[in-house]
């Protein structure tokens, strides 16, 4: 199973075990009708959730719910891509990173739209970020590059033509500001 889908089966559990609870907090608090009359006119208390209260906690759970699907489900990778296919990548593409400087086997990195393309980036020293930026400055993807003899990958697959920027997105000492490489991406086809 890959990583992602990992994440967001978790993910899914642990909503699906809080709206549960919610289901469950709603029913036990469900006040019943009383069915002895009290001989001396006094009320007896009922047990449970008044009606404005029942209000307010589906309106709250009509929040948190609408919430997590307008928020997270941009964030989740298969909301947009559909890897649970299994489709191996058409490309592989490794970038070395030592002493500061990333090494691209070629500049710019030509790849073809909608073509599932791995990025393998293999760190010596120190631990990196490596972020794909488009020309808007929205990050596009993004992963955390270990020092080895972790193998640091991530498939993708590029959606729009146009070049895309490189940047460490992990601060990794005084030349971090440096690791910026504009144009090292074009994605062609579409």
């Amino acid at each position: 199973m890959a990583p992602q889908l990992f994440i967001e089966l978790v993910y899914f559990i642990v909503i699906s075990i809080v709206i549960g609870f919610i289901v469950i907090f709603y029913i036990l608090t469900q006040r019943g009708k009383s069915s002895k009359a009290d001989p001396d006119n006094e009320s007896v208390p009922k047990k449970g959730m008044e009606k404005g209260e029942k209000r307010w906690l589906i309106f709250l759970f009509i929040v948190v719910v609408v919430g997590n699907i307008l928020m997270l489900s941009p964030l989740l990778p298969s909301s947009r891509y559909v890897f649970w296919l299994d489709e191996e990548p058409k490309m592989t593409i490794t970038i070395e990173v030592r002493n500061y400087e990333f090494v691209f086997p070629e500049n710019p990195i030509t790849i073809p739209a909608g073509v599932p393309v791995e990025f393998i980036v293999i760190s010596h020293d120190l631990v990196y970020g490596f972020g794909v930026f488009n020309k808007d400055g929205l990050m596009i993807f993004q992963m955390q590059v270990v020092p080895k003899p972790y193998l640091n990958s991530i498939v993708w697959v590029f959606t729009e033509p146009g070049y895309y920027d490189i940047r460490s997105t992990e601060y990794s000492g005084p030349k971090h500001p440096y690791l910026y490489f504009p144009n090292t991406i074009r994605v062609v086809g579409g």
